[in-house]
């Protein structure tokens, strides 16, 4: 079981149904939720600001929605890859979303931190597979 997840997506009725499969499933020990990247990253930035180890009290996970008012996934991927990947190094995401658009898998390539890709909403059966895929992008890690 992982310590600490994030979800972020806009959509309330996703929040409490991912919060609640999480929960359901053993997944992690606490779910923190963010409707918006912006959230996301004042979050992460909250955190390097009042913590002295900020990285352990970080998320080890994260399902984070492509779109989104306010700030999208994208430009949360952007402004999270050039400011706090640094600071949070351990942090995987999957990305949330309704419709699999092969174009928007192609772009993740470009962002190592994303290790997979899955449809709204969570079940139990992605989130065994995503916990598959964290730990073993964690064992490759550790082995290279």
């Amino acid at each position: 079981m992982l310590n600490k997840v994030l979800v972020v997506n806009d959509n309330e009725l996703l929040l409490m149904i991912a919060k609640k499969m999480i929960e359901i499933s053993n997944f992690a020990e606490e779910t923190i939720t963010a409707t918006n990247g912006l959230e996301a990253i004042e979050y992460f930035e909250d955190l390097l600001q009042n913590e002295t180890d900020p990285s352990s009290k970080a998320p080890e996970f994260m399902f984070l929605d492509l779109h989104m008012p306010t700030m999208d996934g994208w430009e949360f991927l952007e402004v999270f890859t050039e400011k706090y990947v640094k600071h949070f190094p351990n942090l995987k995401i999957a990305i949330l979303s309704a419709s699999v658009d092969m174009q928007e898998m192609l772009m993740l390539v470009k962002y190592p931190i994303v290790i997979d890709f899955v449809s709204t909403p969570i079940n139990e059966e992605v989130l065994n597979a995503v916990k598959a895929k964290f730990y073993a992008s964690q064992y490759q890690k550790i082995s290279s």
